[in-house]
């Protein structure tokens, strides 16, 4: 592509085929997926595309100028609360994504707590280890102290006993995941939830990847832990419209079980010399598109749509699962309540598994050891490549046959990239992100030996490194 900017405009062909050229290797929405997409269909698809496209124009920072705004956010939010048996009185907001859902779910807590219970000076959230990053992340922004919560190292749902033990009086939020993204296994959310009502905080539920599935799960017969707005304590849920919405990016819509809540969150100000503000997001101006294709999938498809493609799904996973049970050298981690889980190896190289499934054409996501979770790979199932479940069966069952043991990572290259990370001067980072085959920004074809690197390493190194190799792409 073209860096600089031109002297002259060129042609509209010309510019789109740039933008062609530069998607030739981003990953397909082809079924082979198994990761990061979220695949409706094609004509779900256009008719999200046309709906995103009638709503470009749209500002959803005032919208007294653009009426249209209130009218799909309503609309939607509607919807959810639905979905979400939420009770009279209940009120949600779009966002830009769940990680906007979930920072706007954690300063509602910190200024709720501000305004009711000013007593607490050092904010802290119970947050189980499975819980999803962005958690941690508006912690870090919000100046909200994490407090882990372990899980069952068999079943990996959050331990309600562990909480209650770290239950302190500078709590002001309890976290719960339905599902955890990792394994997806749904939190014993009535336990957490009866938690934190009886020390007078607040609850929230992460079903950001659960909240457009679970409720047509439910509708098919599909039991598993309680999670919603019937769950008395429970007092907000994120739950993602460009995931199993299948919505573009991004869109989000975090839930408030009372409309005090949902002011906590809203940002105003008139002490400038401009026009005064009121923010229900972290954004100003703000794209109402994506909102716009949830609108339109939602009326689409309706529920019936929608259940269909969870079943698909669902049927799907309950394949594959039973597929790696029955094959030897593979474990399932943990039992999914819904259509993305997570399995290890037994003896052989799981990165090396992971290397032989991509050279076959599968994209999957291996992922790292922490805490009581192995190093493991995701699978995330969508409609589409639930057609191609039995396919990607049959190439892990073959490419599982004589895996080579589990291989350990070279210790004096462990040690020179921990040094590296903890801020070593006069090394040339670019030198190494070249050599290590990262200097395109993917992986190498046989990444498993970055793989082991990365699983040897320390969290926290693991977290400099990704510095280091951002800064080094965007350079």
């Amino acid at each position: 592509m073209t860096t600089s900017f031109p002297e002259s405009g060129k042609g509209r062909d010309e510019v789109l085929a740039a933008l062609t050229q530069a998607r030739a290797h981003d990953l397909a929405s082809d079924g082979r997926a198994f990761a990061f997409v979220y695949d409706p269909g094609e004509h779900a698809r256009e008719v999200a595309r046309a709906a995103f496209a009638a709503c470009m124009p749209i500002n959803g920072l005032d919208p007294t100028v653009y009426p249209s705004a209130r009218q799909l956010e309503n609309a939607v939010v509607k919807a959810c609360l639905e979905l979400m048996h939420a009770p009279a009185g209940a009120a949600g907001t779009a966002t830009a994504g769940g990680t906007e859902s979930v920072m706007l779910a954690v300063k509602t807590a910190r200024d709720f707590a501000r305004k009711t219970r000013p007593e607490v000076t050092a904010p802290k959230m119970l947050l189980p280890i499975t819980a999803h990053a962005c958690f941690h992340k508006a912690a870090h922004y919000l100046g909200v102290e994490v407090v882990s919560v372990d899980v069952d190292p068999v079943t990996f749902r959050a331990s309600v006993a562990d909480a209650a033990r770290k239950m302190s009086a500078d709590v002001i939020l309890v976290v719960g995941s339905a599902p955890s993204y990792a394994h997806g296994v749904i939190d014993d959310i009535r336990g957490l939830a009866a938690l934190a009502a009886k020390h007078g905080t607040l609850m929230h539920v992460d079903a950001c990847v659960g909240g457009c599935v679970l409720p047509f799960l439910r509708d098919l017969g599909v039991s598993g832990p309680d999670f919603d707005f019937g769950v008395e304590g429970v007092t907000s849920i994120s739950m993602d419209l460009h995931k199993y919405g299948f919505a573009p990016k991004g869109i989000s819509i975090l839930l408030q079980r009372r409309r005090e809540l949902r002011d906590a969150q809203y940002y105003t100000c008139a002490t400038w010399t401009g026009y005064s503000i009121i923010n229900s997001t972290t954004l100003g101006s703000k794209s109402v598109a994506a909102l716009g294709a949830a609108y339109a999938l939602i009326q689409h498809l309706g529920k019936e749509g929608y259940r269909e493609r969870a079943t698909r799904m669902w049927d799907a996973t309950k394949k594959l699962v039973a597929l790696v049970d029955a094959t030897e050298g593979l474990e399932m981690v943990g039992r999914p309540d819904m259509n993305l889980f997570a399995f290890k190896t037994t003896g052989g190289d799981l990165f090396t598994l992971a290397d032989r499934l991509t050279a076959k054409g599968w994209h999957v996501q291996p992922t790292y050891q922490y805490g009581p979770s192995p190093a493991h790979i995701h699978l995330t199932l969508d409609p589409e490549n639930a057609r191609r479940a039995q396919e990607l069966g049959n190439d892990l069952a073959s490419c599982s046959k004589d895996l080579p043991p589990a291989a350990e990572a070279p210790e004096g290259v462990v040690a020179f990239l921990a040094n590296l990370a903890s801020g070593a001067d006069g090394v040339d980072t670019h030198a190494i992100v070249e050599e290590m085959g990262l200097g395109s920004g993917t992986m190498p074809a046989e990444s498993a030996p970055l793989h082991r690197i990365m699983n040897a390493m320390t969290p926290d190194a693991r977290e400099k490194l990704l510095v280091l190799f951002f800064a080094e792409l965007f350079s």
